[in-house]
């Protein structure tokens, strides 16, 4: 009973803020879950709703006594879209730090999901002041992009938002008539995503710095990295850009973890034990 009353005085307070970016001539919304206690942002996957991605998280009765802030990149779920924006990493962690210091936020802990995760690695690296912790699930670390980006950066912008990108939804929600999680919460961000956002969000992780791994793994702060079940490496491999080396992040001091019954979309497909990892690692920092 006091877990529902819980959950539903969380749901009750969150609430759509917004901010407008003069550069880039846009508002950048974000839902708070909570108003007080230390803030964890949660940042999605590529192109992604941080609402439909991460609200299970964020309201859960583990997470009372944290301010959450989900938070929608320019061009997508409920920010706006924008002609000028770059949607480079750097500048989605400067659109990031505009948030948090409207808000007066400084040491904040980071929730970021594939995309997300870079995109928080690069703020640590430009605003070490605002982050004090990484939780990185699934993140790119190196050059080349998953699967995905790699699809999408295969093609030139042009083809891709006139003729590839229509099929590819087309398959998502057809794939969402049967699986009713993951493939369901894509379809539904990137029918409203800024399409050439989507390409260039891709590139940016394809062609990550070379150093972009190293200046992760140096980093003075607690940092953990999440590994779906399914994408655990079973091997002593090199890595790939994604699904890094374990045992070299452990040399650097970075918690390794693993969700049970996921794949890539882990938070999404289970909520319960993304909660229980995440909840135990922030306690502990």
């Amino acid at each position: 009973m006091l877990e529902l009353l819980a959950l539903k005085w969380q749901i009750e307070e969150s609430i759509m803020q917004r901010l407008y970016l003069e550069t880039w001539e846009a508002f950048i919304r974000w839902h708070a879950v909570g108003s007080s206690g230390e803030p964890v942002i949660y940042l999605p996957g590529l192109s992604m709703s941080s609402v439909s991605s991460f609200l299970p998280v964020a309201t859960h009765n583990l997470m009372i006594g944290k301010t959450g802030i989900m938070l929608d990149y320019i061009g997508s779920g409920a920010s706006d879209h924008s002609d000028s924006f770059s949607f480079s990493l750097k500048a989605h962690a400067e659109t990031v730090a505009f948030v948090l210091d409207e808000l007066g936020y400084t040491s904040c802990h980071f929730v970021g999901h594939s995309f997300g995760g870079s995109v928080a690695i690069q703020l640590a690296l430009t605003r070490p002041d605002l982050v004090k912790s990484l939780l990185i699930a699934e993140g790119n670390l190196l050059p080349g992009g998953g699967p995905g980006s790699r699809s999408i950066a295969a093609n030139s912008k042009v083809e891709f938002v006139n003729k590839v990108f229509p099929k590819m939804l087309n398959r998502i929600r057809e794939d969402s008539l049967i699986k009713k999680s993951g493939s369901d919460v894509l379809a539904s961000s990137w029918s409203i995503a800024d399409v050439g956002g989507i390409y260039e969000n891709a590139i940016s992780l394809v062609t990550l710095p070379k150093r972009f791994e190293k200046d992760f793994l140096l980093l003075d702060i607690p940092r953990c990295f999440m590994f779906s079940e399914e994408n655990f490496p079973t091997e002593d491999t090199a890595g790939t850009a994604d699904i890094p080396n374990v045992k070299r992040l452990e040399s650097f001091g970075v918690l390794v973890e693993i969700l049970p019954k996921s794949g890539h979309e882990m938070m999404i497909s289970n909520p319960e034990d993304f909660t229980k990892i995440l909840s135990d690692f922030l306690n502990t920092n």
